[in-house]
């Protein structure tokens, strides 16, 4: 006889991808600490791709009388640099979602001074080391992460090493 008041029998485990799928485009998913590096540098050559786009554009299309406005070039401006903040905030989503924490978290980067020390912490503590709530355990970083984090570094220190000269 049918008990209607008995316990569900379905299995509630959650379906995760596999672990050697890794997804660049992803919001709910994990990564290591390579792959957040790689993923949040990758920010950079984005807004130097969208500035020289936008630069671009302007010579050939003529549009100069446009820019040659202030609240133009502050627009622009506000735009180029949102680039490599949003990929910094859906790469820390990701990132935390490796702790297992919330990604409300991610807030701490708003607070000048926790700043240098949350992206600290990121880069060097590691995550939880079997699944959690947020998916399957992250695969090993792969040659082109691993390059991707190299180039990255470079070109954050090639900047700020153009900057002194």
């Amino acid at each position: 006889m049918h008990n209607p008041y008995a316990a569900p029998q379905a299995g509630l485990e959650l379906p995760f991808a596999p672990a050697g799928e890794a997804r660049l485009l992803c919001w709910n998913d994990r990564i290591g600490r390579v792959r957040f590096v790689a993923y949040s540098l990758l920010g950079i050559p984005l807004a130097l791709l969208f500035g020289i786009v936008t630069g671009i554009a302007v010579g050939l299309f003529g549009l100069r009388s446009y820019f040659d406005s202030g609240p133009a070039i502050q627009t622009m401006g506000i735009l180029i640099l949102t680039i490599p903040l949003l990929v910094l905030a859906a790469a820390t989503r990701r990132r935390l979602h490796d702790f297992d924490v919330s990604s409300w978290w991610a807030l701490m980067l708003l607070v000048p001074i926790f700043q240098f020390v949350f992206l600290i912490y990121l880069l060097v503590s590691p995550g939880t080391p079997a699944a959690n709530r947020f998916g399957a355990v992250p695969p090993p970083p792969d040659f082109g992460v691993k390059l991707g984090a190299a180039l990255g570094c470079a070109l954050l220190f090639g900047f700020t090493g153009l900057r002194f000269l």
